[in-house]
């Protein structure tokens, strides 16, 4: 009984897998002939429903690659080539295909995005020297090879080029930034120094109002004391000649007195 079963369970599971593969094979020859009439999307839709059974499928990988390349989505094409490789079960010749069509996306990659270029036309020459391993005496696959490397040549020039123009652009954005740091100090020294004449214009302003004031303050000083002394001088004279005045009147009425006594004297009559 036990035996039955399981002879029933393995029947079913051959028979499901068997169903798979066929449904798989099914999409892949379909997505084939659309691919033939070069209706890619279409191609790529059956592939992906073959993938969906058997996402390890290798053929269904590959020409999944084929089609998405076709519709230039290189870097898309290139994980699935890249899946395909990963598969043991590819043949050497299919490897051989597989490795090459990895390397013409990375190229087209490359083409389509310089600013990445370098790093797609790197790749592109690392897969066309595996493909060299398996077929040497390939001549589209050497061909490839020396196209990627001179596309690599030329990209690592650039970027060498790109980085010596920066870093002297760098070199004149800090030497221009330092001139104008200069420049800026150099004003500020200006300022300074006009601020600083301009303080010592109005100290000396002051200096010279103090010093023009302590002249009309001298001058009047000494204006005051000219007045002073000549109200003296007025005042000692006018005393003087009250004086000269009082002692003349003085004399005179001592002169008077001298004449009349005389005059008196001189009108007695002579007693004889």
């Amino acid at each position: 009984m036990k035996r039955h079963i399981l002879f029933l369970m393995m029947t079913c599971t051959f028979l499901a897998l068997a169903a798979q593969e066929s449904t798989i094979r099914s999409n892949i020859r379909s997505g084939n002939r659309e691919y033939n009439k070069e209706r890619y999307e279409n191609a790529e839709t059956k592939y992906r429903k073959a993938l969906e059974q058997d996402s390890t499928y290798y053929r269904g990988q590959y020409n999944l690659g084929n089609t998405l390349y076709k519709q230039k989505h290189y870097e898309e094409a290139a994980t699935h080539y890249q899946k395909a490789i990963e598969n043991p079960k590819m043949d050497k010749k299919q490897r051989r295909d597989c490795f090459h069509n990895l390397g013409n996306s990375y190229l087209q990659a490359g083409l389509k995005d310089r600013q990445n270029g370098m790093q797609n036309f790197q790749q592109a020459v690392n897969s066309y020297q595996e493909a060299m391993k398996l077929d040497p005496k390939n001549e589209d696959t050497r061909y490839n090879l020396s196209y990627a490397k001179k596309l690599l040549a030329q990209a690592q020039q650039q970027q060498q080029n790109q980085q010596n123009q920066n870093g002297g652009g760098q070199q004149n954005q800090d030497q221009q930034n330092k001139d104008q740091q200069g420049q800026g100090q150099q004003n500020q020294d200006q300022n300074k120094d006009q601020q600083n004449k301009g303080q010592q214009n109005k100290d000396q302003q002051n200096q010279n109002q103090q010093n023009k004031n302590q002249q009309n303050q001298n001058q009047q000083q000494k204006q005051n004391q000219q007045q002073q002394q000549a109200q003296k001088q007025k005042k000692e004279d006018a005393e003087r000649l009250l004086e000269a005045v009082r002692n003349n009147e003085k004399n005179t009425m001592k002169d008077q007195n001298k004449k009349v006594a005389v005059g008196q004297a001189g009108r007695i009559e002579k007693d004889w």
